[in-house]
């Protein structure tokens, strides 16, 4: 267990500092600071602008639908980077850290009623995170170096993205160099930086789902006689009582740095899918990237929603393992406690999204739905 958490510590550390260039120490200068902070971020708008430019001033046929097609996913992806970076990495890195750092306190806290039960839940779910991670960054991986493979050969190794580089031209020396490093830089990094965005919020909302699923193990053990070295039920219950409050102040830090990220990623994957998808009917036989594209953006869309959905499950199920304990056998004062306990569990610990409610497996199912749906009515107007 100890050993995937510090896999998945050393992914969270790398990802707030490469973008960031927290590899450089920190100036003594606030305005150097500022700036060093806002190479991405400007980089990225750059970027953007290129794609602006090609679309609007390089393209001649726009019944190009896989140039088009391209050019549209990279300017949504470089959106979502950029609200990414200034979302998470720079307004919420702090709350995202305490968070983390509160999951490690619990994983070291030697408290005699918690410890085996968190050893249990945690082991096993930090497991599943860290395969979970390896396999999805994996993956989107090898489908970044096939995108960028077959995209260099459709345009005899001119470009990655499509576009020409402004202000270079193409009988230049340094046309190729400039434009492909460029490029391949441009792309790779705000690939990474949402694909890694996407595993920090599966990290987080694992850890939360463990810290739950001991709670919901440690409420069935009220219908346990002679549990725990014979603790009583009244202690139980407000060990109960402090758990859960502990993780809920916790969670609602995530969920609500959650909130307009999910909406900004959900709402881009579902443009990106959509553009896949009219690539696939494009007149060029060769539909293989449209469909790679749309597999990364319903992977991406997948594992978002499985874990919101996860979180709600967890939740789900501590509000019936209360209300399966044995109550009646309690004291009046117990008996009063637990209907204290009921009272906060009827608010579960969820993820909600801006514009799209609670995160769940039926979002990622309307999502899939919507871009489909969309992608044909485009289809049939530019038809």
């Amino acid at each position: 267990m100890l050993k995937n958490h510090s896999h998945l510590k050393t992914l969270l550390t790398i990802f707030f500092k490469a973008w960031t260039f927290g590899f450089i120490s920190k100036s003594k200068f606030q305005l150097l600071n500022i700036l060093r902070q806002s190479i991405y971020p400007l980089y990225i708008i750059h970027g953007g602008s290129c794609v602006l430019w090609h679309l609007f001033v390089q393209i001649h046929d726009y019944t190009d639908i896989l140039d088009v097609g391209f050019n549209l996913t990279d300017l949504i992806g470089l959106y979502q980077a950029l609200m990414i970076y200034l979302g998470i990495v720079i307004y919420n890195k702090q709350r995202i850290l305490e968070v983390f750092e509160f999951y490690e306190d619990l994983l070291e806290d030697e408290d005699v009623i918690m410890v085996k039960l968190r050893k249990r839940h945690f082991g096993r779910s930090i497991r599943i995170a860290y395969i979970c991670a390896k396999y999805f960054l994996m993956a989107t991986l090898a489908a970044f170096f096939l995108v960028v493979g077959y995209v260099l050969m459709k345009s005899d190794f001119r470009t990655i993205m499509f576009f020409d580089t402004p202000g270079i031209s193409r009988s230049s020396i340094w046309f190729y160099p400039v434009n492909l490093m460029h490029q391949f830089f441009l792309f790779f990094t705000s690939f990474e930086l949402i694909i890694i965005s996407d595993v920090v919020i599966m990290i987080t909302i694992v850890y939360c789902q463990a810290e739950l699923s001991a709670i919901a193990e440690l409420i069935s053990l009220l219908n346990r006689r002679g549990n725990l070295s014979g603790t009583k039920p009244g202690m139980l219950v407000r060990k109960i009582s402090e758990v859960h409050l502990n993780i809920w102040m916790q969670t609602k830090k995530i969920t609500a740095a959650f909130y307009h990220i999910y909406f900004h990623k959900l709402m881009s994957i579902m443009l990106c899918m959509c553009t896949m998808f009219l690539i696939c009917h494009s007149p060029d036989p060769d539909i293989s990237v449209g469909l790679l594209g749309a597999l990364v953006m319903i992977l991406q869309a997948l594992v978002l929603c499985y874990f919101g959905q996860l979180l709600a499950d967890c939740s789900k199920k501590i509000l019936d393992a209360i209300y399966m304990t044995m109550w009646y056998e309690m004291t009046v004062r117990d008996q009063k406690d637990l209907l204290m306990l009921m009272m906060r569990f009827r608010r579960p610990i969820k993820v909600e999204a801006f514009g799209f409610g609670d995160i769940s497996i039926y979002t990622f199912v309307q999502i899939c739905k919507a871009a489909v749906s969309y992608a044909a009515i485009i289809y049939t107007v530019l038809k």
